[in-house]
Parts: C-alpha cells; structure tokens; sequence
C-alpha cells in the first residue's frame, strides 16, 4: 500500500472515529475525503506504478511459493490475499496502458510482467491450480491484460507462451469449474487473432517445441474411427517411426479448448465455442486452415454430432411438418435440453420438433463453418460429413424396410437441401444424391438409383415424397443436380433433327424474318443479344400449340384464364435467372461440332447417344416422360407433382432444356418423347372413352369443382372413369401453365430485364 493509501486511510479513519453517534452529510464528507485524499498525495506523492506492481507480484508469489510446497490440502484462495493482489496488478496496468500510445513499445509495467516471466509464474499456479481457486481469477486477470493490450504486443514470446499454456490449461477438463472465465479468456484471445490473423500461427505448435504430446483432452464422442491395416505384425523401427511421425505432428490446443467448451452443458458457453470456431475457421493466415483439417477434431466433431442429432428424431415425427419448421438463431437456445425458455411451448408443438430444431442447428452451423473457411478445412468438413454421416446414417435410414423411417429421412433429406448455403456443402450433398453407379466402388448402389426407386415404386406416399424431393434438388441455387440429371444428357442436342433443320429455317414467315431483323436492332451496345431461343419470334404459334393440346370439346370451362398464370410465371423466371446468373448457360441452342469430345460435360451416356446420333434422355427425364403417360392411370396428387416438376424444368433458362420442354414447333428427332407430344398422345387416348359417356360435360365439370373449387351445386360419385376425368384437368391446366411460361420467357428476355 502506498504512503498516500496510507494517509488517506488513517484520515478517513478519523473522521469516521469523530462523527460517530452523529448525523452527517454523505456528500459533504466524501468531498472532506477526497481534499484530504489531495493534501496526502502533495505531502507523499504517490510511488511508480510499476514498484506498486512489484510489491503486489512478491506478496503474490510468496503466498503461492508456499502454496506449492505445503503438503496436504492447499488452502483456498478465499483465505489467501491473492486475489487483491491480482486485482491491483491488474489496475496499475490498465492504468498504464490508458495512458501509453496505441501500439508504442510496452509500458513500463508489462516491460515488468514480460522480463520477470510474470505471466509464466501465473500460468504455472493456475494450471497446479494451488491455492484453490487460482486459475479462475488468473483468467480474469488475463482477460483484463487482453482487453488493455494492444494485439501487436502478443507476439512477445513472454506473452504468448504463457497464454499458450492457459489454453492448454483449458483442455485437460470437460465440465471444469471455471468454464466461465475459460471462455472469455478464449473469447477475448479469439477477438485478438481476428485484429491480427497473423497471431493464429502463434498457437500451431509442433509438438517437439511444446516439449511432448498435448494433453489436450480428447472428447469421447467425436473420435475418428481407427484405421483398419492390413497387416498386424509391428517392429520396434516401426513403432519408433509412427512415435517420431507423432511428434512432429502441428497442434491446435485452442481449437482443442474450443472443442472442449462446445460440450459444456451452459448452452452459453457452447453457443460461445461455436462463434469462436467459426472466428478461427474464417482465418487464412499460413496453414492454419490445413492444420485445423488435418490436426483437429472439428471435422469428426461436426459430423458426429450430426449423427446423434438425427438419432435422437423420434420415428412418429410427422415429415410433412418438417419443412416449415424455421431456421432461426433461435434455434441456439432451443438446442439446450435444460431449458425453461418461454419458447418450450413453441418448441413442442408437435412430438419430434425439438429434435428436428436440434439437427437444423448443427446442420446451419457447419454450414455456416463450410462457407466462412478456405478450401483446404471446407473440403474435409464436406468429407467428414459424407463419409461419417450421409454415407452412414442417412443412407441407411433412406433405404430402410420401414416405410415411417424411409419417409421421415426423406423428409429431412429435403430440409437438410433447403437449409445449406455454403457452396462446397450444397454440391457435396447433391452430388452424393445424383451421382452415378459407375462412380461408386464395388457395384454400390448410387442414391441416384434409389430416389428412382422411390419414385417409381409404391407405396403412393413415399413416391409423392422422392418426387418432392427431386423437386427441392432442381429448385436449389447453385446446385449441379441439373447439370447431373439432365443437362448433361442433352449437350448433344440429338433430340433435335438436324437435317431438317434447314427446312424449318426456309419455312418461315417473311414477317418472322422481319421481327427478327427489327428486335436485332433494338438492342443497346454492349448489351447481350435477345436469344432466338428463349425468345423465339414464332412465340404465338408455339402458345397455340400448347393451348389447343386439348380439344374445345373436352375443356373443362369455356373461360381463357391462360394469362392468370402470367403473373406468377413472370416472377418465378426473373427469380431462377438471377439465381443461375453465374452459370455462364449458352444463349443458344446449337448443335456442337463434336459432342464426343473428351472435354465435354457430358456424361458418359449422352456421349454414348450422341456417337450413336440418338437421343437418350437420361433416367431421370425419362423417369417423368413415363409419368406423362400414365396420367391417367395414376392418383391426383401424383399427377400434380409430376407436372410441378417439369415445370420447374420449363423455368430454367437454359437453351437446350427450353427447347426440349417448351417448343413444339422443333423438329425431333426419331422416338423422341417431350412434354408436348406425351400429352397430346396421352388426350388422343382418352379422347373416344371420355366423349362415349352422354354425360361427359357435365362431368367434366364436377371433376373441375372437385379439383380447384366447391361440390356445392353438383351431387356425382366417383367411377371407374374419375382418373380420366382428373388427368384431363391436369392436362388442361398443365398445358396453360407451360404456355404461360413460355411466354413469359419471350416478354422477360425481349425486355433485357
């Protein structure tokens, strides 16, 4: 204590002794106080801050000196002046550091802490932890150094050996005492690297530098599987080679503590780890990124955790209530099993959304770690993920006998597309669902194939579900499960007849010559040209076609509601160009010179159809061609899921696939089935059987009011002939919407939206 604390206190002392038993002014004594606290510091001015640093340091190391050598039970720091001496240390250095110009050299109290290894004797108290209690306020005091300290100053070796080793300090414990204090002093150091990521490279340690193996504490739960040898019989060179390899392996011990909070049972703390993670992940800085990969367990512990929350989703969880649950950074809260949040009520609206909230969590957060990391820590997340998760768990649960189990893990295979946004992810996932059975090892069956079979095969519920979620697959930014599916297998163009092409040219109007010649001319310099093909001249002509797909006899109303789906079609097509803006799509449809080329995109079927000069659309279009045809053998929701699907195809603004989907004036080539010739050939069918019924308009029209509006005004049962009924509506208002999106093609692109 100085001479000034000392005048002071006694003066205070005297005071209070005097005015005992009497009534006082607090005001007017605190003023007495503070001019008497000014007279003491003129009569015995105040000592360096740093000689009052250096009374406190020994009285500290005194009592810890002996802490140390007692034998027994060491005492508790609350019976101990540590704490007080730690906390004047740590006010003469802050208020120091206020005083000293930002990023000049250190000031003459850390000069102190950093000759005398201060920090190092405070590391190695608080990992004995002896007294009781001092590593807590050893955090405490860290995080006040930290706060105060410019981070240029972290790269003395004095200070970031000593916080290394209250980092390593951090992992030896799950459910330590001072999980707290380890956070924010973890937290703090976090919020540092990320002022200067260079001060990452500080806590990569090889461990011969680190003086042996880390004993970092490694969770149980996020272990990688042990590698299987094929040989069993080890030497002693053998075991000395694997033991040196060890040792010149790089460790991460912040990433290890940070993994070790993402366990604590303080859904604060582990929300805490989980920004820190993300902080120290978005760091490209040397080969950080690659150590985290290669050297940590972030990636095994995103994937198991992954495993076990979709576990824990009870089989009776509703699927279709699963795609409108909300992805919120509420959801942090929600994963807490101990909470009593006002949100339990919300969370348990229905058996199973607490679980499916969890999974979303983990999910949306190793996305989120996807998207913030370079390459290197990215790729093996997606990996980890794969190998551990979608080719375990996820796959097993989709091909599972159980039909409740096959349907829920579809479900969630859908939310799971919806939800990630990190590219490396999105890819990652869609391609393990579209990849092809030659890429697969030992003959494996892709899950391509068995979303196929899903589709195809009953029972009805589980094909309206793979159905729906192929939908989710095309509708997805950024996703390659177009290019998969179906553009690679018309890069060819084979489904157009090339020799007929000429024909088709020399056949048109004079007055389409001349709209081209004009809307040629229209456009700005600089800006791309209208596409021929999204935007044809003969537009009105391919909209008829569309329309009269179904005869007037047989339509359903009197009533031309084609443009009631302008509007909607308009919007959705602006929405999918901007979202496949990078793609870098041809404007064209044009027949390449050499489609067998070995650089081509296409897959190894469309390369094969394309030598051959005949037109496979691959399994997925033809998937849905069979589906056209079966329109009318088929129940109502199936029909509806099939034409939404090819609709959305008909959204996209790829030239190719527009012209297969949406031009019928196109010459085809030989067989080749599209949307326009299966649905006239599917109304021709039911043409005769319909109109041989006397009272086929009247019900014509029940089946509309069933479909789209009220029973009201009508009283019909159901016969053998319904599903014609039905799939004539389907048709009748599946070819307006095609027309519409057509149309809307040729307004947006001649507009240059």
């Amino acid at each position: 204590m100085s001479c000034t604390e000392i005048f002071g206190f006694v003066l205070s002392e005297t005071l209070c002794r005097t005015s005992r038993g009497r009534k006082h002014d607090p005001v007017m004594f605190s003023r007495i106080s503070d001019a008497l606290q000014a007279a003491a510091d003129v009569i015995a001015p105040p000592c360096p801050r740093v000689e009052d640093l250096r009374y406190h340091w020994t009285q500290l190391s005194i009592v810890c000196q002996r802490c140390q050598h007692n034998e027994g039970q060491p005492p508790a720091i609350e019976e101990t002046h540590v704490t007080r001496h730690l906390s004047q240390m740590l006010k003469a250095l802050v208020a120091e550091e206020r005083e000293q110009r930002v990023g000049g050299p250190l000031s003459p109290c850390m000069e102190y802490l950093v000759q005398e290894k201060v920090l190092a004797m405070l590391a190695t108290h608080a990992r004995a932890d002896r007294p009781l209690g001092i590593r807590q306020h050893v955090y405490i005091f860290l995080v006040g150094v930290l706060n105060h300290l410019h981070h240029s100053h972290l790269h003395h070796t004095p200070i970031h050996k000593s916080l290394q080793t209250m980092v390593r300090a951090s992992c030896e414990m799950r459910a330590s005492p001072y999980e707290t204090e380890e956070i924010e002093f973890l937290s703090t150091l976090c919020e540092k690297i990320r002022q200067d990521s260079s001060i990452i490279l500080l806590y990569i340690q090889p461990i011969a530098l680190t003086g042996g193996i880390s004993s970092g504490y490694t969770p149980e739960d996020s272990l990688p599987p042990t590698p299987s040898h094929e040989g069993t019989a080890t030497t002693t060179s053998d075991s000395s080679s694997v033991v040196s390899t060890q040792k010149s392996l790089p460790k991460f011990p912040l990433v290890d503590a940070l993994l070790n909070l993402c366990h604590s049972a303080d859904s604060q703390i582990s929300a805490t780890a989980h920004d820190c993670l993300v902080g120290i992940a978005s760091v490209r800085e040397g080969q950080s990124s690659s150590t985290i990969a290669r050297h940590t367990l972030l990636p095994h512990y995103l994937a198991t955790r992954l495993v076990t929350a979709s576990d824990s989703i009870p089989v009776d969880t509703e699927p279709a209530l699963i795609e409108d649950i909300p992805l919120s950074e509420r959801v942090r809260t929600d994963v807490n099993e101990n909470s009593d949040s006002e949100d339990d009520e919300d969370v348990g609206e229905f058996p199973g959304r607490r679980e499916v909230v969890t999974f979303l969590y983990w999910l949306t957060f190793c996305d989120k770690l996807v998207d913030v990391s370079d390459g290197a820590l990215g790729s093996s997340i997606c990996s980890t993920v794969r190998e551990v998760f979608l080719d375990g768990v996820l796959r097993g649960n989709l091909t599972s006998d159980d039909e409740d189990t096959t349907s829920l893990f579809i479900a969630l295979t859908a939310k799971i597309i919806t939800s990630v946004s990190s590219p490396l992810l999105v890819n990652g996932i869609v391609s393990w669902l579209t990849e092809e059975a030659e890429d697969l090892d030992g003959g494996e069956t892709s899950m391509r194939q068995q979303l196929m079979i899903l589709c195809q095969q009953p029972p009805h519920h589980l094909q309206i579900q793979a159905l729906r979620l192929l939908q989710v697959l095309m509708e997805k930014p950024g996703s390659m499960a177009v290019q998969s599916l179906v553009l690679n297998y018309m890069t060819a163009r084979s489904y157009h007849d090339s020799s007929a092409a000429e024909h088709q040219q020399s056949s048109w109007s004079d007055e389409e010559d001349e709209r081209y010649k004009h809307r040629d001319g229209e456009t700005s310099p600089g800006s791309p040209a209208i596409s021929r093909t999204l935007a044809p001249a003969n537009i009105n002509k391919i909209v008829k076609r569309f329309l009269t797909v179904v005869p007037e006899d047989l339509r359903s109303t009197t009533k031309d509601d084609f443009e009631s789906y302008m509007a909607d079609a308009q919007r959705q097509y602006r929405d999918v160009c901007r979202s496949c803006a990078s793609f870098g799509w041809p404007r064209e449809a044009v027949t390449p010179e050499c489609p067998s080329d070995s650089s081509s995109t296409a897959s190894r079927e469309s390369r094969a159809e394309a030598e051959g000069n005949t037109f496979y659309e691959g399994p997925f279009l033809s998937m849905l061609m069979d589906f056209l045809e079966h329109l009318p053998d088929q129940d109502y929701d199936i029909n509806l899921q099939v034409t939404s699907l090819v609709a959305t195809l008909a959204l996209l603004p790829h030239p190719h696939l527009h012209e297969f989907l949406l031009n019928p004036t196109i010459t085809l080539s030989g067989g080749v089935r599209t949307p326009f010739t299966v649905l006239s050939s599917v109304v021709s069918k039911i043409y005769q059987p319909i109109v041989e019924r006397q009272d086929y308009l009247d019900h014509l029209k029940v089946t509309r009011y069933q479909l789209l509006g009220t029973m009201e005004e009508f009283d019909f049962e159901r016969d053998e002939d319904e599903r014609k009924f039905e799939a004539l509506i389907v048709i009748e208002e599946f070819t307006k919407e095609l027309a519409s999106i057509a149309y809307a093609k040729y307004i947006t692109e001649g507009s240059g939206w």
